[in-house]
Parts: C-alpha cells; structure tokens; sequence
C-alpha cells in the first residue's frame, strides 16, 4: 500500500499569495534523513518553485498543512498535523517485515510472520545486527 499525503500551505511572496499543493509520497520522504524538509522539497517541485529561490525560503517558513492520507500516513495524522516522528517508526516497521515476509515464506513455510512473535523477533534482531 502506497503511503500519500495532500500537501497544502499558503505563503505570500512579493506581494503575491501563493497556495501551492501536491500529492505526497511519504515513502519518498521516510527514505531521507529529514522526511519535512523532502516534503518542502517535494511541494516546490511540484508548483514551480526554485529550491534555490528567495521564494522557497519563505515558503518554508510556513506549516504544511496535511490532508487525505492514505496507507500508514491515516495513522498519524491529525487535524492536518502529521506525526513524522511516529510514522517514520511505523514505516521502518512496515519496512523489516516486508523484507522479512517472503524470507519466513520461502525457508520456513510461513505465511503470517505476525502469527509466529518469537520468531518475527529474532529475525528482526538478526536483520538489525550489525
């Protein structure tokens, strides 16, 4: 499933309002260190906006607002906030068992890693050593 989010915020420029949204893939932005400034970046993109220009540096000055989350993203999202912080969390969940899934499959037969904790556990720890 494919975790989206409507992105919109509302800056002046110039003396020019400008409303710019767009449609976010938060899996995009879960892949870089820091998930809101991809999202700024991803929102300028989208509507024209230098990344470079006086205009984005006063576009990220204000608060993307959130709406119409899809996937994971309708677990942390409130009144147009988004809890980057929980879902990064949930998504490298999301992540290790979509890895480790087929693995239990393929070696073990198993066809609901969640039905099997203990083993669901170590695989993670295996996966997390380093």
């Amino acid at each position: 499933m494919q975790n989206t989010v409507m992105a919109n915020l509302e800056f002046c420029f110039k003396g020019i309002r400008h409303t710019p949204s767009a449609v976010i893939d938060m899996d995009v932005c879960m892949r870089h260190p820091e998930p809101i400034v991809q999202a700024y970046r991803i929102l300028a993109s989208e509507n024209g906006i230098g990344l470079h220009s006086y205009e984005f540096d006063v576009m990220i000055m204000e608060n993307i607002e959130f709406t119409e989350p899809s996937g994971l993203v309708t677990e942390f999202l409130n009144d147009g906030a988004l809890d980057l912080e929980g879902l990064h969390q949930a998504w490298q969940q999301q992540k290790i068992h979509n890895l480790l899934q087929p693995i239990a499959k393929r070696h073990l037969g198993i066809d609901k890693l969640d039905d099997h904790p203990a083993l669901k556990a170590a695989l993670i720890e295996a996966y997390q050593a380093e």
